[in-house]
């Protein structure tokens, strides 16, 4: 039975762990990144075929995926796993469960690395935005964070260069998510390709 109690507590403390604490250089790793890849995994979890129970335990693993952003971006994972693990202790939630959330998290980290189907489930949740119609807005959001935190401005060949790199670097791991974001994942990185082409092609020869 899904602890709905816990899943409002949960929402509400990492909500309020953003508004509070989210430095100025973060865009993109927001609250409402959270709730995106939350109610990914949801979707993800559930056309895999979940329990109630795996459907929990992801979801409070994404609830917590980038709380660690907070503290900085170097080693997040390991701080996210540490806020959330902090967080469900305190609320008598079970070890084994606890455990189980933290592999999730953990299984983020770049390059994903899953090692079971909840793994896959949050990992393909936390990409989910690469198969977005709102792909090009969405990513302008990582850019801005990225130039935030580093203090550069990318060109703009730069920058499409960097991101159909990553999108083409990164395939889902469920055939659950293979068949719900193929089609939109190919076209956004057909679309990107072409920007990149065309930006190319403005290069004074």
């Amino acid at each position: 039975m899904v602890d709905k109690e816990l899943l409002t507590k949960v929402t509400a403390y990492v909500e309020s762990l953003f508004r509070a604490k989210k430095p100025d250089w973060v865009k993109f790793h927001t609250f409402r990144h959270a709730r995106a890849v939350v109610k990914a995994c949801q979707e993800i979890g559930a056309a895999c075929g979940l329990t109630e129970e795996d459907l929990e335990v992801v979801t409070l693993a994404a609830w917590f995926h980038d709380t660690g952003y907070l503290e900085g971006i170097e080693g997040h994972e390991e701080k996210s796993v540490e806020i959330g693990s902090a967080f469900l202790r305190g609320n008598g939630y079970p070890e084994e469960k606890i455990a189980r959330i933290a592999g999730c998290i953990r299984a983020t980290k770049l390059p994903q690395n899953p090692k079971n189907l909840l793994e896959q489930v949050l990992c393909d949740a936390d990409i989910a935005h690469l198969a977005s119609k709102r792909f090009f807005e969405v990513t302008e959001l990582i850019r801005s964070e990225i130039e935030h935190r580093m203090g550069l401005k990318l060109t703009e060949a730069e920058w499409l260069t960097m991101n159909t790199n990553f999108v083409a670097g990164h395939p889902y791991q469920t055939e659950c998510a293979r068949s719900k974001f193929a089609e939109q994942h190919a076209a956004n990185l057909e679309a990107l390709k072409k920007r990149l082409t065309h930006e190319r092609q403005k290069r004074p020869s």
